[in-house]
Parts: C-alpha cells; structure tokens; sequence
C-alpha cells in the first residue's frame, strides 16, 4: 500500500548562529596601522637611498620601488619631495635627540647627555667617501649633516624644520641645565639658556668637524665640556636668557 505522501516542511530560516561569519571589516586603528607601515617603509627606504648616493641622487621611483611601493602610494604620505626629505630628517635627527638628552630630572642629567651625546657621535660619525656618501660599516640609514645643511641652503621648508628641530634641542638642554642649576651640580652664572645654545652649537660643530675628516678627541672634549658646565662654590646663580 503506497505511503501517503506528506508536504514538505517549510524550510527554516537560518539563524545568526547558522549564518556563515561575515569576513570582519579592518578597524580603523587596522587602517591608520598599514598608512603607518607604508609611510614608515618609505622613510627606511629613503634613507637607505640617502645614505649611499647622497641627497640629489635618488629618483622617486627609486625610493618607491626599494620600498615595494608606487608613486601613488607615496604621494598619499608626501605631498612632494621636499617633503618627503624634511619627514625623513625628522625621522633621523627625532630619536637623536631623544637618545642624547636626558629627561632633566636629576642634578646630573646634563653630565649624561654630554656623556651620551660624545658616545652616540664616536659610533655614528665617520670619515667622508666620494660625493660625501657615509663609508662602508657606517650606520644604516646615515645621512651626514654638512650634506644636511648644503640641502637646507636649497630648500626653505627643509631649513625651516632643521631650525625647528634645534630650537626644540635647545629648550630642552635648557630645562635639563636648569634642573642642575637648582641642585648646584651645574654653574650657575650663566643662564640655563645660555649653556643650551652654547652646547647645542658646539655639538652641531662637532658632528659637521667629524665627517668632513677634522682629527678630534671626543674623550678629552667630553672631559673638557664636562668641567666647563660642573658647578662649584665659585659659581653665583644665574638667570635664563
């Protein structure tokens, strides 16, 4: 005897559980992490350019294609080279800074940052080669100051973040001094102002003097520096500038 024949079951509506998941969309911290990325490999790409062919040399497309990326891709970070340089020396002189300076929370930061300063510049700096490109074994990434500062005669947005940059060096030697001042680890006839731009200059000098090949001995100018900042009895307190 045939079986009676029953209706089909509506079918049910798949759940959200049922569902397959839908492929989660990047979230906007995602997105500003890759630009980060991207930005980032360019800078590293045009510093590794820089620092082997010199500042003129190194076409956009050069950098683009070292970095694995095209035209389009830099000009979304850059608006053009120039740019692209001032970034990429603020992307070199920044953690300078913030390695050399101590923080000016103890009496004897400045002595510190002297001490650093002299030790960064002995590993970092070396002899120039032809074209003042850095000589084999120099630090990745190196681009020597005077070629810096030959830029910055071309160029007024480079100049004007160069000065920037040193300005902000400047203030904070000064707060670092000053903090010594008060503690009377420091000479405190002449202001703390004063002692930043003296220090600050002298080192531009030193790293300029270094590359171009002039014989210097870091060592006994550290020790030299050191005694010319050192507070004493003689020393009568001072005012910033």
């Amino acid at each position: 005897m045939a079986q009676p024949v029953r209706p089909a079951q509506p079918v049910r509506p798949a759940s959200p559980v049922d569902r397959a998941p839908r492929p989660a969309r990047p979230a906007p911290s995602s997105r500003e992490a890759a630009k980060e990325e991207t930005r980032e490999a360019l800078l590293a790409a045009g510093l590794a350019e820089f620092a082997e062919k010199g500042l003129d040399a190194p076409s956009l497309d050069a950098i683009c294609a070292r970095a694995g990326y095209t035209r389009g891709a830099f000009y979304v970070h850059f608006k053009d080279r120039e740019d692209f340089l001032v970034a990429a020396m603020e992307r070199v002189l920044g953690p300078f800074l913030d390695a050399v300076i101590a923080r000016g929370r103890e009496p004897q930061d400045l002595a510190r940052t002297v001490e650093r300063f002299v030790e960064l510049v002995d590993s970092v700096t070396s002899a120039p080669t032809h074209g003042g490109r850095a000589r084999r074994g120099a630090a990745p990434g190196l681009v020597q100051f005077h070629r810096l500062l030959e830029a910055c005669a071309r160029s007024q947005r480079l100049r004007d973040g160069l000065v920037r940059l040193i300005r902000e060096a400047i203030e904070r030697v000064a707060r670092t001094s000053e903090t010594g001042q008060r503690a009377g680890a420091v000479r405190a006839d002449t202001g703390s102002d004063v002692l930043a731009q003296l220090l600050v200059t002298l080192a531009l000098g030193v790293i300029t003097a270094r590359e171009i090949g002039v014989p210097l001995d870091l060592e006994a100018m550290r020790d030299g520096m050191l005694a010319l900042v050192a507070g004493g009895a003689g020393s009568k307190p001072g005012r910033r500038a």
